[in-house]
């Protein structure tokens, strides 16, 4: 899973210099356009714009408050307000762009899986009625159950705070197993090179491959000398944004996470250790609620994973098969299947992902992974149409030294350079 508060993709709009055309949703964009950019491959986006109007903009402004609050603590939902003039990139497994520079579209909504092409609402009534049937999940937020829910949310709170006071013996033996086999973002398979996650680990971003427009964002992690991770900071502008501060008990297992987001105010993500599960518990301060359940099988592999939001529903539900190596090989969801392919028994990444509607078993797309020489190149396909292309330049260590990301027209859309102080 991924920190709402480790700015992913760079939310950040501004006025456009040129001129716009007026298309809906396109595979183009406008070119010189400056962009707002919503990079969260596989996450939920949800994007309400309008043109910062007053007039007519109540019941659109009222959800999007929904929205926004019923999705706060959920690491996997992205919600955004645009009220500027903007075209707006979506870096999915291929690039969609939208263009807020309509006077016929006052206001509206727009959908994105993280994979496929974003969809678009202008009716506000439509609104949540659009988002259960995409995502094919109730919108469960405390203005729809009313009074009814408030006695069920605080019920699902003490037991958060119960489960926050829970004590687990854990050991070496534990530690390790769950390390080495769960296979979630917390605790991935180990490091192939260990030099890349030692010390400080520094991610500049640029616009143009001779590096002169240089980015407004940098990426900074700083990892023990176990390879973990141990601090994750966005820095905007020169200025420090957001930051993620891990805390390990002796035998390495997460404690918790420390945010502290461009406000300067503090949240915690407390992990709970249990024999046959390990949960997160999401703790600020306004609530105390259980975001993240991991169920473990025999061999200390997740799983199941569900992702509950701020009322305690559970929005997500993922399960996870695995092969004779530990490999994850198929992952399932109400949605998506994604099907994991490997080149040989040796391999700890996937040469190829190919994802699946659940709806007809139909191939949306497929993610292809290989090596040249000091080149590792990611490709998304759509049948024979490149979707997105990344190139990343090794140093001797095989860490990442320059890596380039390249849209459907095959142009460079931003080059990030590493560097390594250990």
């Amino acid at each position: 899973m991924k920190s709402k508060s480790n700015l992913i993709g760079a939310v950040l709009c501004v006025f456009l210099l040129t001129a716009c055309s007026k298309k809906i949703l396109t595979d183009n964009p406008e070119p010189d356009a400056t962009l707002y950019e919503i990079n969260h491959k596989e996450d939920v986006s949800l994007v309400f714009f309008d043109h910062n109007q007053d007039d007519g903009l109540e019941k659109h402004l009222n959800i999007y408050q929904r929205f926004a609050e019923a999705f706060d603590t959920i690491q996997d939902v992205h919600v955004f307000h645009v009220s500027e003039d903007c075209v707006i990139e979506f870096r999915n497994y291929g690039y969609y762009y939208f263009n807020n520079h309509d006077d016929k579209i006052k206001s509206g909504m727009i959908l994105s899986n993280g994979v496929d092409k974003p969809i678009l609402v202008t009716n506000a009534d439509k609104y949540i009625e659009t988002y259960e049937s995409y995502f094919k999940v109730p919108f469960n937020d405390k203005v729809y159950y009313g009074k009814l829910r408030k006695a069920e949310i605080a019920e699902r709170q003490k037991e958060s705070e119960k489960e926050l006071k829970s004590k687990f013996k854990v050991d070496q033996n534990y530690a390790d197993n769950l390390i080495q086999n769960s296979n979630v973002s917390y605790y991935p398979k180990t490091n192939a090179f260990l030099s890349c996650s030692t010390g400080k680990v520094t991610a500049k971003a640029f616009r143009d491959s001779a590096k002169n427009a240089k980015s407004f964002m940098q990426i900074e992690t700083l990892y023990d000398k176990n390879g973990l991770i141990k601090q994750y900071s966005t820095i905007i502008n020169g200025v420090l944004y957001s930051e993620d501060l891990y805390y390990r008990n002796p035998y390495h297992l997460i404690d918790s996470i420390v945010r502290r987001n461009e406000k300067g105010e503090k949240s915690k993500d407390v992990f709970k250790y249990g024999k046959k599960q390990f949960s997160i518990i999401s703790v600020d301060q306004k609530n105390v609620m259980i975001a993240k359940v991991f169920h473990l099988n025999g061999k200390f592999q997740c799983a199941k994973s569900e992702t509950v939001n701020g009322s305690g529903d559970v929005v997500a539900i993922t399960f996870f098969e695995y092969d004779e190596f530990g490999r994850i090989v198929k992952e399932v969801n109400a949605t998506r299947k994604l099907v994991y392919e490997y080149k040989n028994d040796q391999e700890v990444f996937y040469s190829k992902m190919k994802i699946y509607s659940i709806k007809d078993n139909v191939l949306l797309s497929e993610n292809i992974r290989y090596s040249e020489g000091n080149k590792d190149i990611f490709m998304s396909k759509e049948g024979n149409k490149i979707l997105s292309k990344t190139v990343s330049l090794n140093n001797s260590n095989g860490c990442a030294k320059t890596v380039y990301n390249y849209n459907s027209d095959n142009k460079l859309s931003e080059l990030y350079e590493y560097s390594y102080e250990n």
